[in-house]
């Protein structure tokens, strides 16, 4: 015997049961925040894995699973120009070698691949996915029964369900698996995307108590493209992840009972998220660090030398990955991969030919580190090699600032209607027609309507307290990082494959923050949850047939699916926006707006179901009954339509 058992082997049954209850229910607590963070994260696993497609979504996602097959085997470069049998979006040239971007996003897969490597040759890996979605399932309705006092029930649900799943399942299993690479990708993500869900319920809860972090956390779930793209092994789901994490570790280290000790932790563990997504993707780890020292530092409580000293070195041992890399890779630690001249398929000698400016400057750096007569030489060098990117940053900043003044058309067709946009010849799933804003992706973010905006001004203008005193340092964070993202990308905005505005993803979390951190809206769904919740479950099973009938009579391309969608997403936004400004005036309008929520919500879930199961289905699904019965769906539709 070993572990528990063995060590409380002396104790009765009944202790050694309550010993390890207690075990459970601690981590629990620290991993999850509760059962509730628990029920979160086995929901979000259980939808992500019903939307799988086990394939690549478009064509640069392919390069991240043959980097993961690289990283395996002991390699950075991806190979010799010339002599690659493959090519991708995203690969770059250095010193006779193809290297790839966005490292951290790939070795954060390796425990995972390294796990079902392990797994691989003892079971069917979709065995392992049809048992474990069965076995969420289960959790999931089991936690969720026991929350709202209807634990028997949710027993009972929870077996009917999951012994249906898998019997289903089971009945019309085939044995397919993706690459082991592309499995360990799109798994790596899948955590990463549920991991955002119980970030997102454990900050709100921090700040405002279990149940509305519950709501927050479904919302997220269930109400934002954010189990859209958890299957899609790319930065985005993993960028949101680390934001979240980090507002929820500087939200922490501000409550009023901490330590100095443990808020210095905290707010370092902040920085740490910084540093873990730079070595994602440089562009929104540095913005993310520059958001957070923005605030963090005027608004500390302490700033004392042992403080700083916590918090600076917390957050520079996790830029130690990144400058690695980049000294690996660019030649320098200060120049990351995205930076180094693309590549496009061309030969050694086409490329020695004609070296490019990022290549020669991360070459001249690298030299200089090596062979420079100083340390201090190189580091001279280096700052001098990335000095013209550092100001080429500092100016998409402001003229995105500029642009969200002085273009109101560029910012209406991003955030509120999308429109047609150029067609990309290379995805046969964006036909120019299948993107959407961020309003249409998300009706239920027209609840920030509600935002007391003119409340605060008049606190800010009359306050001569600190800033610390009259603005909270969390809204400020989550303002400043919201308005620095969006600035950093607008100007390239709309564009085609964009999906839900990927390069905005994680606005949204942040977005549901602001909306559970209103009084108003926040009180309406805690007291009339139940008027949310039938909004929600009458939206999906009345918007999932029609949606899903239509195409059984209507003969249109995926463009001409997703346009009338976004315009009925938009108006259930506009009523959610009336009812909520009703509601001000007149009480009896907060069911309504209540309902809409739930109904706004219900429209994000609609839209992933068809667009997995029909509209986007690039691939063959995780799950073998979801597989063969939109299969034979869209079988019917191609030939009813």
């Amino acid at each position: 015997m070993s572990g528990d058992s063995a060590g409380y082997a002396w104790l009765p049954e009944s202790a050694r049961n309550e010993r390890l209850a207690h075990v459970a229910a601690t981590l629990t607590r620290v991993l999850f925040g509760g059962r509730p963070g628990l029920a979160l994260f086995c929901g979000a696993l259980a939808l992500y894995v019903l939307t799988w497609r086990m394939e690549i979504f478009f064509n640069d996602i392919g390069l991240y699973p043959w980097m993961l097959d690289r990283m395996v085997d002991g390699h950075l470069s991806l190979g010799v120009p010339g002599e690659l049998n493959q090519g991708y979006p995203g690969m770059h040239y250095r010193d006779g070698r193809v290297w790839g971007r966005g490292y951290g996003v790939v070795a954060l897969a390796l425990p995972v691949y390294w796990g079902l490597e392990l797994l691989e040759p003892l079971v069917d890996l979709r065995w392992l996915v049809v048992v474990g979605f069965s076995v969420t399932v289960f959790a999931t309705t089991a936690l969720v029964g026991d929350l709202v006092g209807r634990r028997r029930r949710g027993l009972a649900a929870g077996a009917g369900l999951g012994g249906l799943a898998l019997a289903g399942n089971a009945w019309f299993y085939k044995p397919h698996i993706a690459e082991l690479s592309t499995f360990a990708m799109q798994a790596a993500t899948m955590l990463a995307g549920a991991v955002l869900v119980v970030a997102v319920y454990r900050l709100l809860a921090l700040r405002h108590g279990r149940t509305v972090g519950a709501l927050a956390g479904a919302t997220v779930l269930l109400g934002t493209p954010v189990a859209f793209w958890a299957t899609t092994p790319k930065r985005h789901t993993l960028s949101a992840m680390f934001i979240v994490l980090a507002v929820y570790a500087f939200a922490a280290s501000r409550e009023g009972e901490r330590t100095p000790r443990e808020a210095a932790l905290l707010r370092g563990g902040a920085y740490a998220c910084g540093g873990l997504l730079a070595w994602a993707h440089a562009p929104e780890g540095i913005t993310l660090l520059g958001a957070l020292a923005l605030v963090d530092l005027p608004t500390a409580p302490r700033n004392d030398r042992r403080t700083l000293a916590v918090v600076g070195a917390i957050g520079g041992l996790s830029l130690v990955p990144f400058l690695v890399t980049n000294t690996l890779v660019s030649g320098t630690p200060l120049l990351p991969p995205h930076f180094l001249d693309p590549y496009h398929g061309e030969s050694l000698a086409a490329l020695t030919d004609g070296a490019g400016s990022a290549t020669s400057a991360g070459s001249s750096a690298g030299g200089a580190a090596s062979s420079g007569s100083s340390a201090s030489g190189g580091v001279v060098a280096a700052v001098e090699a990335v000095r013209p990117l550092a100001e080429r940053a500092l100016g998409m900043y402001v003229s995105g600032f500029v642009a969200l003044v002085t273009e109101p058309q560029r910012v209406v067709r991003t955030f509120v209607r999308w429109g047609e946009t150029e067609k990309d010849v290379v995805n046969m799933f964006f036909d120019g027609r299948t993107d959407l804003s961020v309003l249409e992706s998300a009706p239920v973010l027209a609840a920030l309507v509600a935002l007391p905006v003119w409340r605060w001004a008049g606190r800010l203008r009359a306050s001569e307290r600190r800033l610390r005193d009259a603005v909270d340092p969390v809204d400020l964070f989550v303002l400043v990082f919201a308005l620095l993202l969006v600035s950093l990308y607008i100007n390239n905005l709309p564009v085609h494959v964009q999906g839900t505005v990927r390069y905005l993803h994680p606005v949204y979390p942040l977005a549901v923050y602001g909306i559970f951190r209103i009084p108003r809206v926040r009180s309406l769904l805690v007291e009339r949850t139940r008027a949310a919740v039938l909004g929600y479950e009458a939206g999906v099973l009345l918007g999932t047939p029609l949606a899903f009938g239509a195409l059984l009579f209507v003969d249109a391309s995926k463009g001409e699916v997703v346009q009338p969608f976004g315009l009925a997403s938009l108006a259930v936004a506009a009523v959610l926006a009336v009812a909520l400004v009703a509601g001000r005036y007149d009480d009896r309008f907060e069911g309504v707006a209540a309902a809409t929520f739930g109904v706004a919500v219900a429209m994000a879930t609609v839209y992933l179901l068809l667009t997995a199961f029909v509209l986007f289905h690039y691939g063959p699904s995780a799950l073998p009954a979801v597989d063969a019965l939109s299969g034979e769906f869209r079988w019917l539709a191609l030939t009813n339509g």
